[in-house]
């Protein structure tokens, strides 16, 4: 039962932590010899692509913030797995 408590607690924690990490993949776009970048990702149904720049520091830092929001979610779904398991197995000890 405790570990099902920390279990709960790491998950509402990894969830709070994506709220503030951007979401979608980094594109580039060349136009004339130049790049452009633009983060995109879904709204909805739609597509959306927002201008980043050129900037490398702003590109790098999203680059990581990206990286490790792909990390929080794979933590998150194996940490669902494991809820989902416990569950199981506590109704089955019942």
């Amino acid at each position: 039962m405790r570990e099902i408590k920390r279990m709960d607690a790491l998950r509402k924690s990894y969830e709070k932590q994506l709220v503030d990490l951007p979401k979608g993949s980094l594109r580039s776009k060349e136009r004339n010899g130049k790049n452009y970048y633009y983060l995109s990702y879904r709204r909805n149904s739609k597509v959306i692509s927002d201008y980043i720049g050129n900037d490398e520091n702003a590109i790098n830092e999203l680059k990581e913030q990206l990286k490790r929001r792909k990390g929080i979610e794979n933590l998150l779904r194996e940490i669902r797995k494991e809820l989902t398991l416990m569950n199981k197995v506590l109704e089955a000890a019942k």
